[in-house]
């Protein structure tokens, strides 16, 4: 009697390696995404953490900018007026040195200017509006330094206009005036409410990985 199963061998294993070659593609897929989902988490992390880091720099930056401690090789190479005496260009010299910092510490700006894009691509067109804030700060710090350390000021609200200046170009300045001069604050407000955003947006997504590896880890731990 001819054997049942000769005839079936090669149809047979055809059919099982057909169900072998699916199971490894579906595999081999779902593989795949796990990875591309992973690494697409990675970039999250890594633009949260950088955004955060620079927000945190971003005070430590302008608090050097606006510092109100100034020493003369800060301002040594600054111009002197046709009949300026010395203690004219004595007073100006902190002024100048408040741009030479701004310029010094251009390479942040760039930083923060560069992150923008990659921060639109992670949280949307609208929450880039932040980044304004500090570049609104900046042109509010430069201005008034240029008005203070090269223009006159004339009129009857000169002082007030100085003040104002003054509370933009030095730290902490604004605390004392504040009461009687509302707004001059807009350096710090501009500073405190980038930082708070970028906080709001990106804590999160460093909290909520850091917890779930931590979380990972200990239940690894366990098991063995």
């Amino acid at each position: 009697m001819a054997n049942p199963w000769a005839f079936g061998w090669t149809p047979l294993l055809t059919i099982v390696g057909f169900f072998v070659t699916i199971g490894v593609a579906y595999f081999g897929f779902r593989t795949f995404e796990r990875w591309k989902r992973e690494k697409i988490e990675e970039k999250r992390i890594d633009i949260a953490i950088e955004a955060l880091e620079l927000a945190y720099e971003c005070q430590e930056v302008f608090g050097t900018i606006r510092d109100p401690g100034t020493f003369g090789p800060e301002y040594a190479d600054m111009p002197r007026r046709d009949g300026e005496g010395e203690p004219e260009w004595r007073s100006r010299g902190p002024f100048y040195a408040t741009l030479r910092r701004v310029q010094e510490h251009a390479d942040f700006f760039e930083r923060l200017a560069k992150l923008r894009p990659r921060y639109m691509a992670l949280f949307g067109v609208p929450a880039a509006d932040s980044f304004k804030l500090i570049r609104e700060a900046r042109a509010y710090v430069v201005v008034s330094a240029q008005h203070l350390c090269y223009r006159p000021f004339v009129g009857p609200d000169a002082q007030n206009q100085r003040i104002r200046m003054e509370c933009d170009v030095w730290d902490g300045m604004a605390d004392v005036y504040l009461a009687d001069y509302p707004g001059v604050d807009r350096v710090d407000v501009r500073i405190k409410s980038f930082v708070e955003e970028t906080e709001r947006r990106c804590r999160p997504i460093i909290d909520r990985t850091y917890s779930a590896r931590n979380k990972k880890h200990w239940w690894s731990k366990k098991s063995a």
